[in-house]
């Protein structure tokens, strides 16, 4: 249940402490405290950078030493008993962090701080977490922070098939936010632009709040996500994701594909760089490149399953040239029109473009700008189109049946970025249960027993409450481990332990 197995975890401390690992050169420098040494970022390391009395226990114990600290806001962690070379502080701190994901009040960016130990110089004497919010507020902004995750996960269907989970995410977060830095409207998170909390609560971040937000959704609901970093010229560097789908890795930008970015306020995202082939991603759009030194599966050779332009994220094909506008998720199928040929179609289709269904050929040419206009509802798509040489607005159901011309317009209204295709303010139906609805209520318990275990140590709660929420997850995670369990089953869960989480009062673990 914890944030990684007891086994998981053996194996990474265990090369941690006897092999290295390789830091990450981040976005965002930090400010470094007074009299603390910060290493630097920029090298890997080859030794082992620990005592040879060093054991898997003592991983073990340093692990939930550096959880149990964070978790409870301290500004320094003492690590003396475990004997770690200054050398491997930033080595072993940032990979704590990148294996923790559901952390969301850590920084991610900058040298991290620690202090020597005086008698034994060599060796640290205590980690200085990083905090991309003072601890002292946690509580007050938990419930803000789990109501937008759960609003989030609500936009996701029973249905749907890991890429396209990861797709409706990535749509809603480019809907969510806008691109800034600081928040001065909200004077205690004046710079969670830099983090998750940027996307959830203020609704302003960076591209290291793009990315850590994409990854806090997708690790929660076990789609194993990476944070990348690399530079761009003139800037401090850039950071994107990259997601493990069916076996393969693919990149993705939500700070590129933001279409309010580019001042576009009809569309959520331009779909450019997601679920890209490293060919694709950094060779055909001139995407930035990732630093040299970062884990090594971002380095690992990528898949394509994503790069036909049938599939219907592909909005731009091999030339940038626009296909297709944004599609859209409606009961089981996604929806968009094809810019493609001379004119333009209305498309049903499943995510990948194997079984495509024309629903209506439009009588207007697609070099036509600004006409392509289309409107999901409930039950009903409404469109432009042009009937006996003058332009409609038209509708029809989500099958391509029950055509209706609803009224007449001009061409300027047609083109104009004002109009309204229909007062029906009803959305697509998404249907939210069943295992994507069991796993998205499994993080949010997870993420609720993270942050509120009061004094308990997080790896040994003694509190029955506690006890009982722990206990609820861990049958889960097994469960859909061995895969023993249908979509009624699921349901029932899903509520059970929904149940639990909003009745689960126990006090903030962060000191206030």
């Amino acid at each position: 249940m914890k944030l990684l197995t007891p086994i998981a975890f053996f194996f990474l401390m265990f090369s941690l402490f006897f092999t290295g690992c390789k830091k990450e050169k981040l976005e965002e420098k930090a400010k470094e405290p007074s009299n603390v040494s910060t290493g630097s970022t920029d090298d890997t390391e080859n030794s082992d950078g620990t005592d040879e009395n060093n054991s898997p226990t003592d991983a073990l114990k340093l692990f939930q030493r550096l959880t149990n600290g964070v978790l409870q806001g301290e500004k320094e962690i003492d690590v003396r008993e475990f004997n770690i070379s200054s050398d491997k502080a930033d080595s072993l701190y940032n990979c704590f962090i990148r294996n923790n994901p559901l952390l969301f009040h850590l920084k991610v960016s900058g040298n991290i701080g620690y202090r020597v130990d005086l008698q034994h110089p060599e060796y640290l004497a205590t980690f200085i977490p990083q905090y991309a919010v003072l601890p002292a507020i946690i509580h007050d902004i938990y419930p803000a922070m789990e109501e937008a995750i759960e609003t989030f996960y609500m936009e996701l269907d029973y249905r749907m098939t890991p890429a396209e989970i990861a797709y409706t995410l990535y749509q809603k977060l480019c809907k969510e936010i806008i691109y800034g830095e600081r928040n001065e409207e909200y004077p205690n998170l004046a710079y969670s632009s830099f983090s998750a909390l940027g996307a959830f609560i203020t609704h302003k971040a960076v591209c290291q709040g793009y990315s850590l937000s994409l990854s806090l959704l997708l690790n929660g609901l076990g789609i194993q996500t990476e944070y990348v970093t690399g530079p761009i010229p003139g800037t401090s560097g850039h950071a994107w994701n990259r997601i493990y789908i069916d076996g393969n890795w693919y990149n993705a930008d939500a700070t590129f594909d933001d279409a309010s970015s580019y001042n576009l306020t009809t569309i959520s995202s331009i779909n450019k760089y997601f679920l890209c082939s490293d060919e694709l991603f950094y060779t055909t759009f001139e995407h930035a490149k990732p630093y040299l030194n970062l884990q090594e599966q971002i380095y690992t050779t990528s898949g394509n399953k994503f790069d036909s332009e049938k599939c219907v994220i592909r909005r731009f094909d091999t030339q940038g040239e626009i296909i297709k506008t944004e599609a859209i998720y409606a009961n089981g199928y996604w929806y968009y029109l094809s810019t493609k040929n001379e004119k333009m179609k209305i498309i049903k289709s499943d995510f990948n473009g194997q079984h495509i269904k024309e629903l209506r050929q439009q009588n207007i040419a697609s070099t036509i700008g600004n006409v392509d206009k289309v409107q999901y509802t409930k039950d009903r798509i409404f469109f432009l189109d042009i009937i006996d040489g003058k332009y409609n607005i038209c509708s029809t159901d989500y099958d391509g049946n029950d055509f209706r011309q609803e009224k007449r317009i001009s061409f300027i209204e047609a083109s104009s970025t004002e109009l309204n295709l229909s007062q029906d303010k009803s959305l697509p139906v998404h249907d939210f249960r069943g295992i994507v609805a069991l796993k998205s209520e499994l993080m949010l318990a997870k993420l609720r027993l993270l942050y509120f275990h009061g004094d308990d140590d997080y790896f040994h709660l003694s509190q029955p409450q506690a006890q009982a929420l722990e206990n609820s997850i861990k049958d889960i995670e097994i469960m859909l481990k061995n895969q023993h369990i249908d979509d009624t089953q699921a349901n029932i869960l899903a509520k059970e332990i929904k149940s639990k989480r909003k009745a689960y009062n126990l006090p903030i673990s962060v000191k206030r």
